[in-house]
């Protein structure tokens, strides 16, 4: 009898080993520019949201601490139509750190404007990537898989493929949403229907190799002894977006990524050979022409101040 009670805390204690909540995302719920209303629900939304997020079972492998994909989900409620009805800003960010260095990269940085949402304190919060059940579950969730996606892509190629394919998942059941964000028709294309599909068209697929190019070849390798295949790959990286480009302007995640990067490119190539940066500033500036003078700023003297 002992022997097998000791047996059963062994498979316990191995089963927990085995799986490991893979984020550590900072949820934040706020409600600043409203007046008159009970502080309270907004604490019980960001708790309830902060434990679905980071103790939840996501994945079925371990991750260390040192490995937890870290982020923000900032909600910024404007809107309290009813006791469960709430409307605001959704802000999302994804960082990555960079090996070799305790230099952190964003790898993404937007927004959801006017993101409605009901909540009501209790609510069961188990969710189904087939199965459209709530605004507010089916759009976090997408976007800790988005954060599993890019994460994924960027350390290995087409590392993030299975999670592009469940944001498709629940992209599709939730085309039975009231709620603006999830539909091809919508006007614009940088909804989370865009986002997935240009990540999931074969089309854009260099977008893939754009992601694992420029952080486990670039970045990773920019604290090393050999910065100038470094910085050669982050460069073939940027011809990669420029491909994309190419195939069809304005798309969400050519947008996404110079969004997240812009600065970055600008620091990276400070200080870098006369002629790679002529050859950044041309790509950066047909990519992204309404940051042409940003780009300029790569032919200043002053030097990288990555690390």
């Amino acid at each position: 009898m002992i022997r097998r009670f000791c047996l059963v805390i062994l498979i316990l204690m191995c089963s927990v080993n085995v799986f490991s909540q893979e984020f550590k995302v900072n949820v934040s719920v706020s409600a600043t520019q409203l007046q008159g209303t009970d502080r309270e629900i907004f604490t019980t939304i960001q708790n309830a949201l902060n434990d679905f997020v980071n103790q939840k079972q996501w994945t079925n492998f371990h991750y260390e601490d040192i490995e937890k994909i870290e982020g923000s989900i900032t909600i910024n409620v404007k809107t309290h139509a009813t006791q469960e009805d709430f409307s605001g800003d959704m802000y999302i960010q994804l960082r990555r750190p960079v090996y070799g260095s305790t230099y952190t990269t964003t790898m993404l940085n937007t927004q959801e404007k006017d993101f409605t949402f009901k909540f009501i304190e209790g609510q069961n919060m188990e969710f189904d990537e087939n199965n459209y059940t709530s605004n507010l579950l089916s759009t976090v969730a997408f976007y800790l898989n988005y954060f599993l996606a890019l994460d994924g892509d960027s350390f290995s190629m087409h590392g993030g493929e299975k999670y592009f394919e469940t944001c498709q998942n629940i992209v599709s059941a939730s085309q039975k949403s009231p709620n603006k964000g999830w539909k091809r028709a919508e006007s614009g294309n940088n909804n989370k229907y865009w986002m997935i599909e240009n990540y999931t068209n074969s089309t854009y697929a260099a977008m893939h190799s754009a992601l694992y190019k420029y952080h486990r070849l670039g970045l990773d390798m920019l604290s090393g002894d050999d910065q100038i295949s470094a910085r050669n790959n982050i460069f073939q990286a940027l011809k990669d977006l420029k491909t994309v480009h190419q195939e069809r302007s304005g798309l969400v995640c050519v947008t996404q990524f110079i969004e997240a990067k812009a600065d970055e490119i600008v620091n990276i190539y400070k200080g870098a050979p006369v002629n790679e940066q002529t050859e950044v500033i041309k790509i950066m500036k047909e990519i992204n022409p309404a940051q042409s003078a940003k780009y300029d700023g790569i032919n200043s003297n002053t030097g990288s101040n990555l690390n």
